[in-house]
């Protein structure tokens, strides 16, 4: 027993918690990584619901924001390069760099900023509590405050950032409900 490894996955008052040999990593949308030791004994995983919730923007179905294909779905995920266990709250999307990325739903700006984990990152709030957030920028096209339409071009792919999980140029898309993460897919467009 004493040479087993324990892995730890949690998940409390919204944040991530992911551990391994005694150690914890937690990620939450806003904030930035830190590290802590912790004893190894059982926690009960709790994963958000995959499920829609009820609600959303009414005026069309989601738009896939680039073209590409979808390298890491939502939930939790397996790093073997880095021997641990993530929770991804959104989709990773593989897409050649400089590829225009538009809004998957219109709604208003409320953020332009660069993040740690993220890179360069632009928020949408979308109408009926709904947010998308669009990660690893390589440009944005536009300035919080604005207003976009679904299918404006708001951005360009760009690279992985130094906390990235995933590597080569795509985008990580996210849609909250309030600060509930949910899955980005429940919501295409049957065409995406």
């Amino acid at each position: 027993m004493a040479n087993r490894r324990t892995i730890i996955m949690g998940v409390v008052a919204g944040v991530v918690v992911v551990g391994g040999a005694a150690t914890v990593v937690a990620f939450h949308r806003h904030q930035s990584q830190s590290t802590k030791s912790v004893s190894t004994a059982p926690v009960t995983v709790k994963t958000p619901s995959t499920l829609p919730v009820s609600g959303g923007p009414q005026s069309a179905p989601l738009q896939m924001p680039v073209a590409g294909k979808v390298a890491k779905n939502f939930g939790w995920q397996y790093s073997g390069a880095l021997n641990e266990w993530y929770y991804n709250p959104g989709i990773t999307i593989a897409a050649h760099k400089g590829t225009s990325v538009r809004a998957a739903w219109s709604g208003r700006i409320t953020n332009v900023n660069r993040q740690p984990r993220l890179g360069l990152t632009l928020t949408v709030m979308d109408g009926d509590g709904f947010e998308t957030v669009y990660g690893h920028l390589g440009q944005a096209k536009v300035q919080a405050g604005q207003t976009v339409h679904q299918g404006e071009v708001i951005g360009t792919v760009g690279a992985s950032s130094l906390y990235s999980r995933s590597s080569g140029s795509h985008v990580d898309f996210q849609v909250y409900h309030g600060t509930k993460a949910t899955n980005p897919t429940n919501y295409l467009h049957p065409s995406s």
